[in-house]
């Protein structure tokens, strides 16, 4: 076996050669030795049995072979088909003694990067190795791609310089439920499905031409169950000379994060018991109709209600009877008003209810009255029969206050009047109804 030789204490690239000719040996350690700026480690050795054996071992692992086909224990493709299972991750350069254009077509169909005549002069042999070296690793790089591309959960479209659809990878029909061929060569916004954005696709892709970037929201139209929001980017991609040569689009489903989003902003705006909206909500909302009334003269009524004799139930039926009551005086206030109003609870048995529209006092007091009839109602729960009233107080908007501040105030005094006046009742402004 030929000693392992470092041609250079600061290499760049380890050399494997496989060559049992010492005159060949001596000859191709010239020609990596030549020019100084390239650096090598060289590794000489005469058989496929010693080559094999330092490529057992990964910390020996080259970042090239050279490989002569004709060795003393094996000869032929067969030597090459040895090599490459034993090491598919290194490039292999193949040296002849001399030019065979069919050996040369059979090598690169086995695997090997490049095929080089002993002969050749050291420039070709440095040459070799190098581009051996970064054609190998373009190829494991596209072959990472061609993985990631296959296998993420991510929707990849690749479009051409005329945003008509180039490729697309499996995750994206898998989305859509279409086939390779429904989609290639189609516009986005002529696929057979139903994927919308809810502008429409000419503005993202007005962005991406101009900007080369977008990013955009879609909904793909199902059943309730099965419609998907897809989160939509693009980026453009270029040549050398800034031109663009593609567009590739990623799309990600983020509907459960859609309806994560969508629950929590429920949860932050309503009655968890209920489902009512609650103070947060109903102020955000009172707030708007306040500055409704301020811009167009709008008119309308603030009910403040709190439920008269809900403590008892509380206190002889149980807490879950006093729960299971609240659902109910919630289900029936939902049906007292019209689906432009809004009825919430604000606290443990205080309710409201906004009025929007209303000039006339006369209905007010109506929707006041059905009130207290509709919560008087005896109500049947597991525990026993539960009968309650309730005491409204009513204050409007822009008659009896400008502002959310002032209006509550007003809403909840009158609502104290109408306790103090025998409970069960209405009381506007300090007028009882």
């Amino acid at each position: 076996m030929l000693n392992s030789e470092h041609l250079s204490e600061n290499f760049g690239y380890r050399v494997l050669l496989i060559e049992d000719e010492p005159g060949d040996v001596a000859l191709i350690r010239v020609h990596l030795n030549e020019k100084a700026s390239d650096a090598f480690s060289l590794v000489a050795v005469p058989s496929l049995a010693e080559a094999l054996a330092i490529l057992e071992d990964e910390d020996q692992h080259p970042d090239v072979i050279l490989l002569d086909l004709n060795l003393p224990d094996c000869s032929g493709l067969i030597t090459l088909e040895r090599v490459r299972d034993r090491a598919p991750d290194i490039p292999i350069v193949i040296l002849t003694g001399v030019s065979d254009t069919r050996l040369v077509r059979e090598s690169l169909r086995f695997g090997a990067q490049d095929y080089l005549v002993k002969s050749g002069d050291g420039h070709a042999l440095r040459k070799a190795i190098r581009y051996a070296i970064v054609r190998h690793e373009r190829d494991q790089t596209a072959r990472l791609a061609e993985a990631v591309f296959t296998i993420t959960d991510t929707g990849i479209v690749m479009l051409d310089r005329h945003m008509q659809v180039q490729q697309v990878n499996p995750a994206f029909t898998q989305l859509l439920q279409l086939d390779q061929e429904q989609i290639v060569g189609r516009a986005l916004n002529e696929l057979p499905s139903d994927l919308t954005l809810e502008r429409g696709w000419a503005q993202p892709l007005k962005a991406l031409a101009e900007q080369g970037r977008c990013a955009a929201e879609l909904t793909l139209h199902g059943t309730e169950e099965s419609t998907r929001i897809l989160s939509m980017r693009a980026h453009a991609v270029y040549r050398a000379d800034g031109s663009v040569s593609n567009y590739v689009m990623v799309f990600d489903d983020i509907t459960l994060r859609k309806k994560a989003e969508e629950q929590l902003a429920y949860q932050a705006t309503h009655d968890s018991l209920t489902g009512l909206p609650n103070r947060v909500l109903f102020y955000d909302r009172l707030e708007q109709a306040v500055i409704e009334m301020q811009r167009y003269k709008t008119v309308f009524a603030l009910l403040y209600i709190d439920l008269d004799g809900f403590k008892p139930v509380n206190d002889t039926l149980g807490h879950a009877a006093g729960d299971a009551l609240l659902v109910e005086i919630a289900q029936r206030l939902k049906h007292v008003i019209r689906t432009s109003d809004t009825v919430a609870r604000l606290s443990g048995d205080e309710f409201a209810i906004l009025i929007r529209h209303t000039a006339d006092e006369e209905n007010v007091k109506l929707i006041a009255e059905k009130v207290i009839q509709t919560i008087s109602q005896p109500c049947i729960l597991a525990e026993g029969i539960a009968q309650i009233s309730a005491s409204v107080g009513i204050a409007c908007c822009p008659a009896d206050a400008l502002d959310t501040h002032h209006l509550l105030r007003a809403a909840d005094e009158a609502m104290y009047r109408a306790k103090r006046s025998g409970k069960g009742q209405a009381v506007l402004t300090g007028k009882p109804l």
